[in-house]
């Protein structure tokens, strides 16, 4: 059983930083600790994974963005680096402490839409958007909104200037490349058909490269664990405001 806790970056002791490095060096090639202490540094939180002993087994680090697009208020998270133990596979606990987090946020500011910014050198990240979301992109069914796409690419260029093109970050020298064995997907994987479309949009994968994807986290966007999450922050929110007003409303 894993326990996951949101935490701001600055406060997290620098023994922690350094599990987090040898956990995410155990699973990934071509990691260099210079990198990987700059991604830490221009991220804000740190979603971390305990098991029942207290060591950490895994986490995704997180950068919050406040945005205006075409004349409208968005807020953005984030994900970089982002690993669990392949013992702790199959465990939800990073879902479900991750939807807990988004749905925190969408209730600071519910008028405002937020959005899901991913990238992804691997299609097991990739999957997270259907299980997450009734709609994301991109995706192989069906071509994406003009705004979500223009976002996606605005998204893209801002964070990755130099590498950004056609939809994904195109790495110059490998780096950060999930172990072979971990990244290629079996042959029963290969029969879903969001994992060819990773695939035919991604083929750098192995060398590094990231498809960039992107979703609203909403009530009406999200399903199942995400979807839940957010109904709960929801049904909190209006018992304190019923309990300080007398009323309440919510925007989706």
């Amino acid at each position: 059983m894993l326990t996951g806790t949101v935490s701001a970056c600055e406060s997290v002791d620098a023994r922690v930083v350094d599990r987090l490095y040898d956990l995410f060096v155990k699973y990934y090639r071509d990691v260099e600790r210079r990198v990987f202490d700059q991604d830490w540094e221009e991220k804000d939180r740190v979603l971390l994974l305990r098991d029942t002993e207290g060591t950490i087994q895994g986490f995704t680090t997180m950068k919050l963005y406040d945005l205006d697009f075409l004349e409208r208020r968005v807020r953005v998270v984030f994900n970089g680096n982002t690993i669990i133990d392949p013992s702790y596979w199959g465990e939800q606990e990073l879902v479900r402490a991750w939807c807990r987090f988004m749905a925190e946020l969408k209730m600071e500011a519910p008028s405002v839409p937020l959005y899901w910014y991913l990238i992804s050198s691997g299609y097991r990240t990739y999957l997270f958007l259907p299980l997450f979301f009734r709609e994301f992109v991109p995706r192989w069914d069906r071509s994406p909104p003009v705004f979500e796409a223009g976002l996606r690419d605005f998204l893209g260029r801002m964070k990755f200037p130099e590498e950004y093109r056609d939809g994904v970050v195109h790495v110059e020298k490998p780096r950060e490349c999930l172990r072979p064995d971990l990244a290629v997907p079996s042959p029963a994987r290969l029969k879903s058909r969001h994992v060819q479309f990773f695939l035919q949009q991604n083929p750098g994968y192995l060398n590094g490269d990231e498809l960039v994807c992107l979703a609203e986290y909403s009530l009406d966007n999200t399903q199942r664990t995400a979807r839940t999450a957010l109904e709960e922050k929801v049904i909190e929110e209006r018992g304190h405001e019923a309990a300080s007003s007398g009323k309440s409303s919510i925007s989706t």
